[in-house]
C-alpha cells in the first residue's frame, strides 16, 4: 500500500482490525476521513486531487467482510455478499449464479471508469462500487429488482436498509459502514429477471436497465413488473408510470412500446432527446427479454 501513496504522504493512514474500531474511527473523523478497501475508485481521485481527506481508514483486513454465503433469519432466507467481496469473484460464484444470476449479468457488463487498469478489474469491491456514483448504476438496478438489503454498521449497532437507501442517506447515516448485501430468496417460476446495458459514446453516459416481469400461470397476464434504470442521473430510478401500463394486462406489443416510452421519460427527466431515445430502446429490449425468460420452456410446448 505504501508504494501507492508515495505522493500522498500527508495522509494519516489508519488500519483498524475490527469493525467496532473502524466505526469508532469513522465517527471520530467523519468528513475528514475516507474508507478504503480495494481502492480502485478512490486512489485515482486522491492522485488527481479531486478528494482530499486527512485520514484514510483501511478496512481491508477486517475479517469476514468478503464472504459469499447463505443466510436464514426468522422467516427470511437468501444469500449474503460481503461489502469487500470482489466483483470478479461474485461474477464467478456458483451460489450467486444459482440464486441471483441477474446480478452476475450486471457485473459482467460493468465499466471501468476512473481506473481502467487490470488491477481495478480484479480488485473492485461490491461496497466500493455501490459508493461510487459513477459505478453504482452498473449493478444497483439489478440489486434493486432483487429486493436486496444493505446491512450497515455504526457505533450504536447495525441496521438493515433497502439498497436504494444507500443513495439518499442523510449526513449522519453516511458515517455508517456497509458490511454486506443480502438478497432474499427469489421465486423460481414464471418470473424473468433481466439486466441490459446501453454503452454511451462521445462522452454520453452509459445506461443500465434491470427488469423483473412475472406472468400468471397461463402466461397471458402480467402480474408484476419492475423497471429500474441507472446512469440517467446521480441515483438509479425505479419507474412507476411505465409499470402501470402493463401490469394486470395481457402481453401486447403496443403496451410494451408504451411502457418503455413512459419509463424512459420518467427516469431521464430533463435529459436530452438522445438519452431518452436510448433509454426507451434499452427498456423495451429488456422488457421483451424478460417476457421470454418468464415464459421459458412453456413457449416450446413443454
Amino acid at each position: 500500500m505504501s508504494t501507492i501513496f508515495e505522493d500522498l504522504k500527508e495522509l494519516k493512514y489508519l488500519e483498524p482490525t475490527t469493525l467496532k474500531e473502524a466505526c469508532a474511527l469513522l465517527s471520530e473523523h467523519r468528513e475528514k476521513a475516507s474508507l478504503i478497501a480495494g481502492g480502485t475508485h478512490l486512489i485515482p481521485l486522491l492522485q488527481e486531487g479531486r478528494v482530499k481527506p486527512e485520514y484514510l481508514i483501511n478496512i481491508r483486513n477486517i475479517p469476514s467482510l468478503d464472504t459469499i454465503g447463505e443466510y436464514s433469519e426468522f422467516s427470511e432466507e437468501g444469500i449474503k455478499i460481503g461489502a469487500l467481496a470482489a466483483l470478479f469473484d461474485i461474477a464467478r460464484a456458483a451460489l450467486v449464479h444459482e440464486k441471483a444470476v441477474v446480478l452476475q449479468e450486471a457485473i459482467r457488463l460493468r465499466e471501468l471508469r476512473a481506473n481502467k487498469t487490470r488491477w481495478a478489474y480484479y480488485m473492485s469491491t461490491l461496497g466500493g462500487c455501490l459508493h461510487s456514483p459513477q459505478s453504482a448504476g452498473d449493478i444497483a438496478p439489478a440489486l434493486m429488482i432483487l429486493d436486496a438489503k444493505a446491512v450497515v454498521q455504526g457505533l450504536q449497532g447495525w441496521d438493515t436498509i433497502p439498497v436504494e437507501a444507500l443513495f439518499t442517506q442523510s449526513d449522519e447515516e453516511r458515517y455508517k459502514i456497509l458490511t454486506e448485501i443480502r438478497i432474499p430468496k427469489q421465486q423460481e417460476s414464471e418470473i424473468g429477471f433481466v439486466y441490459e446495458k446501453s454503452f454511451g459514446t462521445g462522452g454520453a453516459p452509459s445506461l443500465g436497465a434491470a427488469v423483473l416481469l412475472k406472468l400468471d400461470i397461463k402466461h397471458v397476464f402480467v402480474e408484476e413488473l419492475r423497471i429500474v434504470v441507472g446512469g440517467a442521473g446521480p441515483v438509479p430510478i425505479e419507474s412507476k408510470e411505465g409499470v402501470a401500463v402493463m401490469k394486470e394486462n395481457e402481453i401486447e406489443d403496443h403496451l410494451i412500446i408504451e411502457a418503455a416510452e413512459l419509463a424512459a421519460d420518467e427516469v431521464c427527466g430533463k435529459s436530452d432527446g438522445e438519452m431518452v431515445e436510448r433509454a426507451r430502446d434499452l427498456i423495451e429490449e429488456a422488457i421483451r427479454h424478460a417476457i421470454d425468460r418468464s415464459i421459458g420452456d412453456f413457449a416450446l410446448g413443454y
